[in-house]
C-alpha cells in the first residue's frame, strides 16, 4: 500500500504544483476583467469583496454541509452563474459589479469543501484515496480551465477577459443542472 500513497502523494504534489501556477494565471485574469469593467475601487477592493465572500461562505456552509449538502452545491453553483452573468453582461455598473464579486467569493469558498464531502458520502472503504483522487481532478480542471482562459485571451483578443466568463457561465450551468438532478447521491 505504500506505493499507492506515494504515488497520490506525488500526484497531489504536481496537481498542487499546477494549481500554484493556475491562481498566479488567475489574478491576471481578475486583473485584466477589473480593468476591462472599470471596477470602481480597482484591483483591491475586488480581492476584499471576494475574499469576504468565501468567507463567508465557508463559515455557512459549515454549519450545514452534513445536512444539505445538496442544497449547498446547487446554491454555490447559482452563486457562480449570477456573478459571472452580472460581471459578463452588467459588469460596468457600480454596485453590480461588487455584488458579483461577492457572489463570486460565495462560489468559490467551499467547493474544495463540498466536493470532498460528496465524495466521502459515496464511499465506505478507502475514503483517503477517494478524496485525493478528488482533490488531484480538482486541481487539474483548475490549471485545465485556466489553460483555456488563456488561449481565450490569446487567440480570441476581440472577445478578451470577457469570454472567461461565458467559458465559466457555459461551465457553471451543466454543473447547476447535474447537482440539483443528483438528488439521490447528494441526499445518502
Amino acid at each position: 500500500m505504500g506505493g499507492v500513497k506515494n504515488t497520490l502523494s506525488f500526484a497531489s504534489a504536481g496537481a498542487n504544483l499546477f494549481i500554484c501556477f493556475g491562481s498566479l494565471r488567475q489574478l491576471y485574469h481578475i486583473t485584466l476583467l477589473v480593468e476591462t469593467i472599470d471596477f470602481h475601487g480597482g484591483i483591491s477592493l475586488a480581492l476584499l469583496i471576494f475574499g469576504i465572500g468565501s468567507v463567508v461562505s465557508v463559515l455557512l456552509s459549515a454549519k450545514v454541509i452534513d445536512t444539505h449538502l445538496r442544497g449547498l452545491i446547487v446554491s454555490m453553483l447559482a452563486c457562480g452563474v449570477l456573478a459571472m452573468s452580472l460581471l459578463v453582461f452588467l459588469g460596468g455598473i457600480n454596485g453590480l459589479s461588487h455584488l458579483a464579486f461577492f457572489l463570486w467569493g460565495l462560489a468559490f469558498g467551499p467547493l474544495v469543501t463540498m466536493y470532498q464531502t460528496a465524495v466521502s458520502k459515496q464511499v465506505t472503504d478507502a475514503k483517503a484515496v477517494a478524496t485525493s483522487v478528488q482533490s488531484s481532478v480538482f486541481n487539474l480542471s483548475i490549471m485545465v480551465a485556466t489553460w483555456l482562459g488563456g488561449l481565450i485571451l490569446v487567440h480570441l483578443p476581440h472577445i478578451g477577459v470577457l469570454g472567461i466568463g461565458y467559458l465559466s457561465i457555459i461551465c457553471f450551468l451543466p454543473a447547476l443542472v447535474i447537482a440539483f438532478l443528483a438528488k439521490r447521491t447528494l441526499t445518502k
